[in-house]
């Protein structure tokens, strides 16, 4: 292996590698990524509410309970801990946002400083962390909203978080006004919510207006402060911190509205700004539960907010505090649709993910194919957790919520070493904030979180390792996409692994071209003896002997494919066939072959989505055509129903108008199968 190669290909900017194709299609439908699609500003204000609401709203539902359970009173010193430890990687997050401010967000930094393949990795395990995120926090609120244990209770959950995906897909559907709006509405109630949780477990509201006061705070429920012995609190302080970790994940939102804010030079302030305000409200309130909530309902109690507001304000009080968690959780996971459709149109844009997930919607300009998308996939995640409860894992809850922590460290140290990478890559660029420390502090941050997680590793053991290992599934899991996006853009990535799986496909030939197409197929083909046939993309030959007996002794068959390796096993296939040669032709923008012969029939099987450029390809292949010569192409669609095709390929219009002007006119029929659509191209040379 040449490592030099594999280095510049990991650190080469992703824009320098698309196809033609890629190039021309993102132009039409995507916008710049750092301009606004909106007329109105997000202002300070309007940005730290947003803020507040994606750190906040995931911080107070779950992670107290994680975190007493740990270390008990003394946890209220991890959350002071995480708080500061995040305002250091927000110095961080604060120069790459203030250099940056697109609407590509913590992607955008990996683009600029990592080759295709850690670019697509990057992105790939944002998207699949957020979508954790949004379900975790889906199902978590429909939990508490509903807390029986019926089966009817079950479905009624379900019916919840499937309303809620749709209303917040709906909302970035109808673009980033309506989205922001939401947001803002959301981090007000968060407040109010926990005002209204802090300040009554301090001051007896009853007493105060009976003309006394009192406080239901109580210290005897701090003691002990420590519950292990000796070093072991220290040990499990640090478990506290790695459970309590997402309690400042949400921060990312803003990178991906920062194109949208009003100065995006001072977004770094607005930064530090909400981490401190959100981790003064954070350690108060949890300072707040523990004087008035003991440790056994802590620990026992799936919901000890709950039993807090009971304590403090009765039945009445109780209720109200659910139904605005409830609220507040879904204020959570409301940002994530359109941090999402962002992050999908800018993958999309750098040829990265489906470039069909770049359009942009004309009245409301938000990326309306990656929401509906988004909607779909999160559905898939939601009932993921659905299905862990059906099966009775062990605490699926639990088991997703800390993949989704490991997701998010692994990110933010991609995001932290993007600092001193760019700090060399982009030297002459301005920065309107400069973080001190660009190569230590990313190193000493991302060493912390590694002896986080080691430190729960040694505490947890074997369950750790585990939820490690479905961590890796999910990692491992992007590589087989990134090599089908390769293969949708890169003419280079399509001839390598076409060579690759060139005897996998030759074991697989019944399922791509099974013998009922090729039965209708060779059915429609008469009137072939003596005929000259050019079969363009042979592949391994599975239609080439099918053509031999109809063409006969007297006819010619030539057959080209871009893998020599399938060119190599059609010559085996028919060694003792004379009028059958195969020829290697690694063109995908032309078509070049060394002879004169002039062809009375065409023939190709799943070339057409190859095509880089398809006018010169069609072109040059009609004037390898005699006059009234037939044409027969078929192509795949719509991969299992989810991966669309190219945008020419899908429209019957645009591909009889590219037929047409390349002498030829065709007619087109679409035939559904299992797992694709089959396109069926018929025609003839004018």
């Amino acid at each position: 292996m040449d490592v030099k190669k594999v280095w510049k290909y990991l650190i080469t900017d992703p824009n320098k590698v698309k196809s033609k194709n890629s190039k021309s299609d993102n132009s039409k439908s995507v916008h710049n990524l750092n301009e606004s699609t909106t007329d109105n500003k997000l202002g300070k204000g309007v940005i730290l509410f947003v803020l507040i609401n994606s750190i906040l709203g995931s911080s107070l539902f779950y992670l107290p309970s994680l975190g007493v359970k740990s270390s008990g009173p003394a946890s209220i010193i991890a959350w002071l801990l995480t708080f500061i430890f995040a305002l250091f990687i927000m110095m961080y997050m604060g120069e790459l946002i203030t250099l940056h401010p697109t609407s590509g967000g913590t992607y955008a930094f990996c683009k600029r400083a990592y080759g295709r393949f850690l670019s697509f990795m990057s992105g790939w395990l944002i998207w699949i962390a957020g979508n954790l995120g949004m379900a975790l926090a889906i199902v978590a609120a429909s939990e508490y909203f509903i807390p029986e244990s019926t089966s009817e209770a079950f479905l009624l959950r379900i019916i919840f978080s499937l309303i809620w995906i749709a209303a917040l897909n709906y909302m970035a559907y109808r673009g980033i006004d309506a989205g922001i709006t939401m947001l803002v509405a959301f981090g007000l109630f968060s407040l109010v919510v926990v005002s209204f949780m802090i300040l009554p477990s301090f001051i007896s509201l009853p007493s105060l207006f009976n003309g006394h006061f009192s406080s239901p705070f109580n210290f005897s429920f701090l003691e002990p402060f420590f519950i292990w012995d000796g070093l072991n609190n220290y040990s499990y302080l640090f478990l506290s911190m790695f459970f309590i970790l997402e309690a400042f994940f949400g921060f990312e939102t803003i990178t991906y509205l920062a194109n949208e804010a009003k100065e995006p030079k001072k977004l770094h302030k607005l930064l530090f700004s909400s981490m401190i305000i959100c981790g003064i409200i954070m350690v108060i309130y949890i300072f707040s539960s523990l004087g008035v909530v003991s440790i056994q309902d802590y620990v026992n109690d799936a919901r000890p907010f709950a039993v807090q507001a009971f304590n403090v304000m009765g039945e009445v009080g109780k209720n109200f505090v659910v139904f605005g968690m409830y609220l507040v959780i879904i204020g959570a996971a409301a940002a994530w649709p359109i941090t999402s459709s962002r992050l999908l149109q800018a993958m999309a844009k750098d040829g990265l993910f489906l470039k069909q997930l770049s359009a942009r919607h004309k009245k409301h300009k938000s990326p309306y194919r990656a929401v509906i998308f988004q909607s779909i996939i999160i559905t898939l995640f939601t009932w993921l957790i659905f299905r862990g409860y059906l099966v009775k894992w062990g605490d699926p809850y639990r088991t997703l919520y800390l993949i989704y922590v490991l997701l998010g460290i692994l990110v933010i140290s991609l995001v932290l070493f993007t600092v001193p990478i760019l700090r060399k890559k982009e030297k002459n660029v301005e920065r309107p904030y400069k973080a001190p420390f660009p190569l230590f502090g990313p190193i000493l941050i991302v060493g912390v979180l590694l002896f986080l997680v080691y430190n729960w590793v040694s505490i947890e053991g074997e369950i750790a390792l585990s939820i490690i290992n479905l961590t890796s599934s999910f990692i491992i899991l992007g590589i087989p996409f990134y090599l089908l996006i390769e293969m949708y853009y890169d003419p280079n990535a399509i001839m390598k692994v076409n060579g690759i799986l060139s005897y996998f496909v030759l074991a697989t030939e019944k399922i791509h071209f099974p013998f009922s197409l090729r039965k209708d197929l060779l059915e429609e083909l008469s009137g072939l003896k003596g005929k000259k046939i050019l079969e363009y993309g042979c592949s391994v030959g599975s239609l080439t002997n099918k053509l031999v007996d109809k063409v006969g002794s007297k006819g010619k068959i030539i057959s080209t494919d871009l893998a020599m390796h399938n060119v190599e096993i059609v010559n085996k296939r028919t060694k003792n066939i004379k009028h059958v040669s195969a020829h290697h032709h690694p063109h995908l923008n032309k078509f070049k072959l060394d002879t004169k012969l002039k062809f009375d029939f065409v023939i190709s099987v799943g070339m057409l989505s190859y095509m880089q450029d398809p006018k010169r390809l069609l072109s040059d292949l009609s004037n390898r055509l005699n006059k009234g010569a037939e044409v027969y192409f078929i192509d795949y669609d719509k991969f299992f129903y989810f991966m669309p095709n190219i945008d020419w390929i899908e429209d019957n219009n645009k591909l009889k108008d590219l037929f047409k002007r390349s002498k030829m006119e065709v007619e087109i029929v679409r035939k559904r199968s299992l797992f694709w659509t089959y396109l069926l191209i018929k025609g003839k040379k004018i």
